[in-house]
């Protein structure tokens, strides 16, 4: 577009040239036919001091340039006027200020060009952010629904976590009171058994098989390791005046 709008320029600055090299060249051929038929009366006046045989030739070569000045006169002359006044006549300008008025136009015309192509490439650029402000819109748009998800699934895992922490706790603390139990129920029957027990207390001559068949009519090793259990001991030596527990 630029390209075309300066050969426009560049043509209308080469046909104003062009007219005024016209004129130029028709003046200059003015001139020259002038002096031509100046030339030509000079030698019109010499050979009339001549002889009379070259009259005739004399008269042939006038009339061409007769024909010539016609024509300039009649037809060049005015139709360099008319040339003059459509391109360049303009009442109280000179021929410069016309030309400079014309080239006014023509930058005129090619800033109005170049307007159109600047704001065509705007619109251009504006389309271009608005198409890369809805991809990033959009970007951000999934990067929230993905982080969304992450935050959802995070959720779920701890609560997960969480339920399997409390039924854990659960399950420890009905281990602890089943364990608990137990051991309350153990302690409960050994305090019955502790109520429930004999006792007897070591005279002289006795031991702890002679015990054993006395209360159990038994002196086997079950009896007597049932008594050491029940009383603590570590083995069968018993001394006078102990009290045994016999269960």
């Amino acid at each position: 577009m630029i390209e075309e709008c300066v050969a426009r320029l560049e043509e209308s600055r080469m046909s104003k040239e062009d007219y005024r090299d016209k004129i130029e060249e028709h003046r200059q051929s003015f001139e020259e036919e002038q002096q031509e038929q100046l030339n030509l009366s000079r030698v019109s006046r010499m050979n009339k001091n001549g002889s009379n045989n070259k009259k005739p030739k004399k008269s042939k070569q006038r009339k061409f340039p007769l024909m010539t000045i016609l024509f300039v006169t009649f037809i060049l002359i005015p139709l360099t006027i008319l040339i003059y006044f459509v391109q360049f006549y303009d009442p109280g300008k000179t021929i410069e200020e016309a030309e400079k008025d014309t080239m006014k136009d023509s930058v005129v015309e090619f800033d109005k060009t170049n307007g159109k192509a600047e704001a065509s490439t705007s619109t251009e650029n504006d389309k271009d952010d608005k198409a890369n402000e809805q991809a990033k819109e959009q970007a951000q748009k999934d990067a929230e629904k993905l982080a969304a998800q992450q935050k959802a699934a995070e959720e779920a895992k701890k609560a997960e976590e969480a339920k399997k922490a409390e039924e854990a706790k659960v399950a420890q603390q009905q281990a602890e009171a089943a364990k608990k139990a137990e051991e309350a129920r153990k302690a409960e029957e050994a305090k019955k058994n502790a109520a429930n027990a004999k006792t007897h207390t070591v005279k002289s001559n006795e031991n702890l098989y002679r015990i054993a068949l006395k209360y159990y009519g038994d002196g086997s090793e079950a009896t007597l390791a049932k008594i050491r259990a029940a009383n603590g001991m570590p083995n069968d030596t018993v001394f006078v005046g102990q009290v045994i527990k016999l269960p």
